[in-house]
């Protein structure tokens, strides 16, 4: 039986640390791979799932996704984080402000180099508001 897109993303937010960065690692490298016509339908399936967790698994989510974009190749972090503000832009600014609030909050939670990395990507966000 598949599971649906909720349940994926409530089953990630429950792994321990390590399989969660490992499993979200595979899920980001294979919308990379996609055509942006077929890699925004799928991040937008996985946005609107994430917005319907607790704050607390949504912020777990979001670390280990921004943690794993620190991680990325400059391209592949452009090239998946365009997609993601796009979709965000048309979820709508409620959106947007809580992805920007998320990541915010983990910042301090993040090793000096990732923190150099999420602001510039935060500028970047901002820059395409």
């Amino acid at each position: 039986m598949e599971m649906n897109m909720k349940d994926m993303v409530a089953a990630l937010a429950a792994m321990p640390d390590d399989k969660r960065k490992i499993m979200m690692a595979e899920r980001l490298d294979m919308f990379y791979e996609m055509p942006e016509a077929q890699r925004r339908p799928a991040m937008l399936g996985m946005a609107q799932a994430l917005s319907t967790l607790p704050e607390s698994d949504r912020r777990k989510l979001v670390k280990t996704r921004t943690e794993i974009l620190c991680e990325c190749s400059d391209q592949k972090r452009s090239a998946l984080m365009g997609t993601h503000m796009s979709v965000l832009q048309g979820l709508g600014e409620q959106a947007l402000m809580q992805e920007m609030q998320a990541i915010q909050s983990i910042i301090p939670e993040l090793s000096p180099q990732n923190q150099a990395v999420v602001k510039g990507m935060m500028e970047k966000m901002k820059g395409s508001m």
